[in-house]
């Protein structure tokens, strides 16, 4: 091959100069880029731009479509790299972008560009003329494969600009298949509503549901069943039923939610389902909430009613009239903390809709940014800064911070509050009965009930102190748990250099106003503006 050649050529060159490094033998990394240049699918994986120009100049064009020893081009490796720049040129050599590779799959570059969800490098290869709909060895699209990886908004990208929905690979499964057995919820929910039918069978027998029960992912299960005529019961080739495969691959969350929906539609009477009452519905357990409320209930305040107030209330008074001033505020903030609305907000928005139809037309897909990166495919919104969906609660929360269970609520704008006081109030009374645990063990002894008082009790204090300091701190400086966790993934926690910048930090005084209501938060487009000026 001619990249081969020239690699050859110019390593021959340099060994009869017969160069050498100080330390003996062996050449430093600097003299073996010299003595040994990258070849043209080394400078394409690694995006080095200037070194694919240079093999162009000496080799010609025909060197971007040569196949290295796996049959693919350097075109396939930009594509997959994400390269736009190397992209773009090899756009304006005028070579052939569609190429297939020379292996058993015989993808395509706009597919290997899908496998990593790359938009810009997909509206390059658009633009210069390459069939959307284009397909591999197996059939699969890039639309297709696309949502094989989970890459939701190329997924909506392409849809936007054209992709033929009903088109299937060699086994008969289309995109929502693949999306519902990866058990990409969001995904498939956007392929139902951009129009998939739910319903559609593979060459298998399998529907969508068939596959997102082997997958066991139960989001996606219960959005599949909320679909008018998806049949709960069907049985593919084998004979198998959507329920089956769960129980199949002891996805027993999925199992338990099919069996109670199905005999909800077999059933005239009204169902009454105790177990979730008590322990929350299918992945959404109340159990930690049922082991605090047992520890302090049926075991902490007994113990404080029969042996620590009579027996330690005249050595430490105020600790007593502390401990239950703390305890009506305990659990008057968990009530608050466990009714209030935390800020979820209301789905199927007219924005998402406008956002969805326009898709296509963005011009930052150019840029290589994502203007649909804000989109809720779950809840239907156009998700404002500090907004997250709660996979637990399945709802966008406004000023997400986490999902906690004792409360079982998510913590949001609206009753962040109540939970700072109530994990505090927790703490306070974990300390306070440290100390009258202490007392009871000095003065009758080491009985059992109080050993194990004072273990349960450490451990909740542990849970409620580092809980209310870190609460506090984030309030101090205007950050949710969930950004200071994942602010790499949020554009306006970064600077122009992608450095860490919260934007909502404004002072400690000002940061605890808006924390707790006393004045508005700022606006997205002044965070955005001001953003602009900062370098």
């Amino acid at each position: 091959m001619a990249a081969n050649s020239a690699a050859s050529k110019h390593g021959g060159n340099a060994g009869e100069n017969g160069s050498k490094s100080q330390n003996g033998d062996k050449p430093d990394p600097a003299e073996r880029q010299l003595r040994f240049p990258m070849d043209i699918f080394q400078s394409c994986k690694t995006g080095f731009l200037i070194r694919v120009q240079e093999l162009v100049e000496e080799n010609g064009p025909e060197i971007l479509i040569e196949y290295d020893d796996k049959g693919h081009t350097p075109v396939h490796w930009a594509a997959l790299g994400g390269h736009t720049n190397i992209i773009r040129f090899m756009v304006d050599q005028k070579i052939n972008m569609d190429i297939a590779s020379k292996n058993e799959l015989q993808p395509r570059p706009i597919h290997w560009a899908a496998v990593n969800g790359h938009t810009a490098v997909v509206d390059i290869l658009l633009q210069s003329g390459v069939n959307i709909d284009t397909i591999d060895a197996k059939g699969c699209t890039a639309l297709i494969i696309a949502c094989q990886y989970g890459q939701t908004m190329l997924a909506g990208y392409l849809m936007g600009k054209g992709a033929r929905l009903q088109l299937c690979d060699k086994e008969g499964d289309n995109a929502l298949h693949w999306a519902a057995f990866k058990g990409y919820c969001e995904l498939t929910r956007l392929l139902v509503y951009s129009g998939f039918n739910p319903r559609q069978k593979d060459n298998f027998g399998q529907t969508p549901l068939h596959l997102a029960c082997i997958s066991g992912d139960l989001l996606s299960v219960e959005m599949l069943c909320e679909q008018d005529g998806v049949d709960l019961e069907i049985e593919d080739n084998n004979g198998k039923t959507p329920l089956e495969l769960a129980a199949g691959r002891r996805h027993s969350d999925i199992a338990t939610y099919l069996r109670k929906r199905l005999h909800k539609q077999k059933s005239y009477l009204p169902q009454i389902d105790i177990r979730s009452i008590i322990f929350g519905p299918p992945g959404k357990t109340t159990a930690p909430l049922l082991f605090y409320l047992f520890n302090v209930l049926i075991w902490g305040y007994p113990l404080y009613i029969y042996k620590a107030l009579p027996l330690t209330f005249g050595f430490f008074p105020r600790y007593h009239y502390l401990f239950l001033t703390m305890n009506v505020v305990m659990w008057y903030s968990f009530y608050k903390a466990y009714t209030t609305d935390p800020g979820f907000y209301q789905k199927n928005s007219q924005e998402y809709d406008r956002a969805i139809k326009q898709v296509a037309h963005f011009d930052e897909w150019k840029q290589g940014k994502n203007p649909l990166s804000r989109l809720c495919h779950t809840c239907r919104i156009v998700k404002p800064l500090r907004t997250k969906h709660c996979r637990v609660c399945n709802r966008c929360v406004m000023h997400f911070d986490h999902h906690c269970p004792y409360i079982y609520n998510c913590v949001g704008y609206y009753n962040r509050k109540w939970f700072v006081f109530f994990v505090t109030s927790v703490a306070i009374n974990g300390l306070i009965t440290q100390l009258f645990a202490i007392a009871l063990i000095k003065i009758e002894g080491w009985r059992w009930m109080y050993v194990l008082g004072i273990i349960q009790v450490i451990f909740f204090s542990f849970i409620a102190i580092g809980l209310s300091l870190a609460t506090w701190c984030m309030a101090a400086f205007n950050v949710t748990t969930n950004e200071r966790i994942n602010w790499q993934r949020y554009h306006y926690l970064k600077d122009a250099h992608g450095h860490y910048y919260n934007p909502y930090n404004r002072g400690v005084k000002r940061n605890f106003q808006e924390y707790f209501h006393i004045r508005p938060p700022p606006q997205d487009d002044d965070v955005e503006a001001t953003k602009t000026f900062i370098v």
